[in-house]
């Protein structure tokens, strides 16, 4: 089964997808919405999971999870912690927080090596972000 990662924000959403077998990770977009709208958010997953290319093939959200580089929380991390609890009453999927400190920065450090003007890196940067996140939970995931 496949794993849906999200690197959420107040705006985007970047999107990353599993393979089948849960080895590799591959973005998918960077969705836009409405400032702090996260029905549409969640409405976005629901196309994921059930309508989609990848559809009856999703069985866990991997949700980014923004916690200050000393682990403690941020304003961030409680949207999060809420954007998860909305998600949960809307989806019958586990979802799972993984660590997603510098995943951003990263994403724009390798976008920027790739010579990416910095209107592409703005389209690319939270889908690679996603990405990151879910190779990261995919390693823990194997370490078991």
């Amino acid at each position: 089964m496949r794993k849906l990662a999200l690197d959420l924000g107040i705006k985007t959403c970047g999107f990353a997808i599993s393979d089948f077998n849960c080895i590799i990770a591959k973005g998918l977009e960077n969705y836009n919405f409405p400032t702090k709208k996260f029905s549409e958010v969640i409405n976005r997953i629901k196309w994921y999971i059930y309508d989609s290319e990848y559809k009856n093939e999703i069985d866990e959200i991997i949700l980014g999870y923004p916690l200050r580089m000393d682990l403690s929380k941020s304003e961030r991390t409680i949207m999060v912690e809420n954007f998860q609890k909305m998600l949960q009453r809307e989806v019958d999927l586990k979802i799972t927080f993984q660590d997603e400190r510098q995943s951003t920065i990263n994403a724009e450090k390798i976008l920027k090596l790739a010579n990416y003007s910095k209107t592409r890196r703005k389209t690319k940067k939270d889908s690679l972000a996603a990405q990151l996140i879910l190779e990261d939970y995919l390693r823990k995931y194997y370490e078991k």
